[in-house]
């Protein structure tokens, strides 16, 4: 009889361990924040995209493109982790002129799911100083 309780209070930890970390474990990657912001209009082009993310995600297989509003590819850099916080991913850029940019990015999740999306922001001109 005690053998078999042994076994049942086994399983019962086992079933809450289970319930309490499978979130955790198997849950996709999710964007905390972006900046530049979707949607946004900047008055000065920004030096880098950073997107950060809920949990940690393979480098590897990982990326952030830039385009112009022609469709063409702004960089061929390479968006890198941030080494302050291995949640962000960055995407250091070239001057950008005046115009509407889209970023599209691809991360891979630990738990092995790819997560993408693509939004855009835009920069506006300068206003010409007033004589």
């Amino acid at each position: 009889m005690k053998r078999i309780r042994t076994k049942s209070n086994w399983v019962i930890l086992f079933t809450l361990v289970c319930l309490t970390t499978a979130p955790q474990i198997f849950a996709h990657a999710k964007v905390i924040s972006t900046d530049p912001a979707p949607r946004s209009t900047l008055s000065r082009p920004p030096e880098s995209i950073n997107i950060l993310f809920n949990q940690l995600f393979e480098p590897a297989y990982s990326s952030i493109t830039v385009k112009r509003a022609d469709g063409s590819v702004l960089t061929t850099e390479k968006a890198i982790v941030d080494p302050s916080n291995q949640k962000r991913l960055v995407l250091l850029l070239p001057v950008l002129s005046a115009g509407q940019y889209t970023v599209s990015y691809k991360v891979l999740s630990l738990d092995g799911h790819t997560i993408s999306s693509t939004y855009s922001f835009r920069i506006k001109k300068e206003k010409p100083l007033a004589h």
